[in-house]
């Protein structure tokens, strides 16, 4: 097997997902959230998701509404549109960077020309298991983000590649607390997240080196730098409103979650609050079951980005009693969907997930294939 094939296969061991971000974006500001692959086919609305073994992660409160409810799901990954692009480019132009010195100043040239549109571009692979539980109005999850990066860098001289990762670690702990504020039930909860976080030092191998790339990549995580660690509080609330129109099987479920109230992970951590509502189509209108949803994420826009980036809007429609789903919807301006089926206790679920890594819509997209297996009850 080629070198250059080793690493990419030890990426695709690692991890089978991308989420990668762009530039020295690639560490999440805060304690990273999984979003599970039926809420990206979704549009990435979570705060409002009624049966989810998520909802100590997603919206405490939503622990109220949950029976029993357990989601184990040990696959989880995808790759990105230019992911596989950049893994070919890698592959068939290997001799090119095991001898670029070699070369004579048109073949540089020309692998320059050919390398261009890749130049700098970070591609990942990421795995994100996650494990959860909900019984009654307590849940508990954990779950793990690993993610490796690899990019085609030109450099001053001769092309190199370059390489960074980082491990989470997170684990939850929630409780649902059932209210009545002014005559009207309000659902509320509390979770309690701990974060540990590894991470090492981006390394970029020149093309003389590129023959020890296999043995480079294989003792990456092995030198993680010091881990940190840190926690965060959430608080939610959720309220069922009845309409005339909609009557009183079907309501309009609106939420409102404080994510990371108070947060500590290498300093401190701004709070983001979300707001989403959320219906179930009366069934008399549809042959079919249907929710629908929006969502606001950081009402006070702590990172100073366009509106548009900051919405999603999804719904779900489930066939012959949710055997089969197909879902929809748009996040942060950019459309998604995805289809899953459950036979049993097993479940399989894809979706196509976009979103903006810039300030504004429109300006640094990213689109990722996503798959997921697991079992649930």
């Amino acid at each position: 097997m080629k070198k250059t094939n080793k690493i990419l296969l030890i990426l695709v061991i690692i991890a089978l997902a991308n989420l990668s971000l762009a530039g020295e974006r690639f560490l999440p500001t805060g304690i990273a959230t999984h979003l599970d692959v039926a809420q990206m086919g979704m549009g990435g609305i979570t705060v409002t998701i009624r049966n989810s073994a998520h909802a100590v992660f997603y919206n405490p409160a939503l622990l109220n509404r949950q029976g029993l409810k357990i989601d184990i799901s040990p696959i989880h990954g995808g790759l990105d549109n230019d992911a596989i692009e950049v893994i070919n480019f890698i592959d068939d132009h290997e001799e090119d960077f095991d001898d670029f010195e070699l070369l004579d100043h048109d073949e540089q040239n020309q692998f320059l020309i050919d390398s261009q549109r890749f130049d700098n571009k970070w591609v990942s692979a990421i795995i994100t298991p996650y494990a959860g539980i909900c019984i009654n109005n307590i849940g508990a999850g954990m779950y793990s983000i690993i993610q490796a990066d690899v990019k085609v860098d030109h450099g001053v001289f001769i092309p190199a590649i370059g390489m960074r990762g980082f491990q989470d670690n997170v684990y939850g702990f929630g409780i649902g607390l059932p209210m009545n504020f002014m005559g009207q039930s309000l659902d509320m909860g509390l979770s309690l997240r701990f974060i540990e976080r590894k991470k090492f030092i981006p390394l970029r191998v020149g093309a003389a080196d590129a023959d020890e790339l296999d043995q480079v990549f294989e003792t990456a995580f092995d030198e993680f730098e010091s881990t940190e660690r840190g926690f965060g509080l959430d608080v939610g609330l959720i309220h069922e409103f009845y309409a005339d129109s909609i009557g009183k099987q079907k309501g309009i479920d609106f939420a409102l979650v404080i994510q990371d109230l108070i947060a500590e992970l290498d300093g401190y951590v701004k709070p983001n609050v979300k707001a989403g509502i959320m219906t179930e189509l009366p069934s008399s209108m549809l042959p079919f079951s249907c929710d629908i949803g929006i969502e606001i994420n950081d009402l006070f826009n702590r990172q100073g980005v366009g509106f548009t980036q900051r919405l999603n809007i999804g719904g779900e429609a489930r066939f012959l009693k949710g055997l089969l789903k197909f879902r929809g919807g748009f996040h942060q301006g950019y459309p998604t969907w995805g289809v899953g089926a459950k036979v049993l206790f097993a479940h399989a679920d894809y979706a196509f997930f976009a979103r903006e890594l810039g300030t504004r819509s429109g300006q640094f997209s990213e689109a990722t294939h996503r798959i997921q297996i697991g079992f649930s009850i």
